[in-house]
């Protein structure tokens, strides 16, 4: 049986008050208290930044979760545990996918029908806890029981890129939309969905802890597993021409650069990273996405003070800036969670974990009016990736 969604709901923006109201990057709720910064502009709180690591047989515990996300699942943890388990799937897969098709169903559409998943299409049921069980024993037997155990294999089936009924090309997010919230439940999302599998990962192994990243000043050693921050040595990195779009500070020339400069995710020597490393098309809008593995860790690339993104550069794809005293300011794009006190007006250093990502990770970087290519400063401190 094939699953064709009948609504996709597109990734809602998150809270622009740099995680004010959003899960830590250790499931935590920021400090009460915490107000959002005057110069970022109001959001709606986004039901799926409430998730937080949970262990897969904890019915009571996806239950708490589901609740502080306003959502209408919540008092389901029970159902969620007892069908997925049947079906030899982790519980949190499954609340995963409710995540990213419909916002754990406070998306109103999916009220009305009961249909938390987006089965279809018109599927309706009498409930939502009759949407979990079919869907609970939908994956069980026809994607894991056919092989489709990891959530690539299963988005190819569920959500084919592609496919007549996805004009807007939606499938094509449901992988990574998927993998990232089901990490931030405290899943791997590398690893098969199977619960033999994923019953003994903690959120310790899933989640690394951010302070623990050492400093290294100097690329690191292939095959080394650590979690590393990893500065720029100083040597001007090569540009292929003098504008912008080449790297190059305009004023000079020369390759832009800035002082301490750190890699903006900090994850192991060996871990893949990928970015393109050609001239940027349009100087204007130059930005470069890190994919990595969804949850790594993110830190500041720069020393300087936190600051929101306008309501217009949200829509860019900023989340927030970094902004330097030399005032070169460093966007990155929304991140999956958030470490505290990360806020509007904080001040950080090169290597300080602001949270983890995504797993889409853009970097823009803008000197005055201008934006710089940021991928030759990128390159210097991780040696480059090529997307394709």
């Amino acid at each position: 049986m094939r699953i064709r969604p009948t609504y996709a709901v597109p990734a809602a923006p998150l809270l622009a008050a740099l995680a004010i109201g959003v899960t830590s990057a250790v499931g935590q709720a920021p400090a009460p208290g915490a107000a959002t910064p005057a110069s970022a502009p109001s959001a709606p709180v986004n039901a799926n930044e409430q998730l937080s690591c949970v262990r897969p047989d904890d019915a009571a515990g996806i239950d708490a979760v589901l609740a502080r996300a306003g959502s209408p699942l919540a008092g389901d943890g029970e159902t969620f545990v007892t069908e997925a388990t049947a079906a030899g799937i982790d519980p949190r897969f499954v609340v995963a996918v409710a995540a990213h098709e419909t916002m754990l169903m406070t998306y109103g559409p999916a009220q009305t029908i009961n249909n938390p998943f987006g089965l279809g299409p018109g599927m309706r049921f009498a409930d939502h806890k009759d949407a979990v069980r079919f869907a609970a024993r939908l994956l069980g037997k026809h994607y894991v029981g056919e092989g489709r155990q990891t959530i690539a294999l299963i988005g190819s089936k569920w959500a084919p890129v592609g496919a007549t009924n996805d004009p807007g090309g939606l499938n094509s997010h449901w992988t990574a939309g998927v993998s990232r919230y089901y990490a931030m439940l405290g899943g791997n999302p590398q690893a098969p969905v199977t619960l033999a599998r994923q019953r003994t990962v903690t959120c310790d192994a899933t989640v690394p802890a951010p302070a623990a990243a050492p400093v290294t000043a100097a690329p690191p050693r292939a095959g080394d597993g650590a979690v590393q921050v990893v500065l720029w040595n100083g040597t001007p990195p090569p540009v292929d021409g003098a504008a912008a779009r080449h790297g190059a500070d305009p004023a000079t020339g020369a390759a832009a650069t800035i002082d301490g400069f750190a890699f903006p995710l900090a994850v192991p020597a060996n871990a893949e990273v990928r970015y393109t490393t050609d001239p940027c098309d349009d100087a204007t809008s130059c930005a470069t996405p890190l994919e990595s593995a969804p949850m790594a860790t993110v830190v500041a690339a720069t020393a300087g003070t936190l600051a929101g993104a306008s309501a217009d550069e949200q829509r860019a794809g900023v989340g927030f800036w970094i902004v330097t005293a030399a005032g070169d300011r460093i966007g990155y794009g929304p991140l999956a969670a958030y470490a505290p006190g990360v806020q509007a007006g904080t001040a950080v250093v090169p290597g300080q974990a602001l949270g983890n990502s995504t797993g889409a990770l853009s970097i823009t970087w803008r000197r005055g009016e201008g934006t710089i290519n940021p991928r030759p400063l990128l390159a210097a401190t991780r040696p480059p990736s090529p997307v394709g």
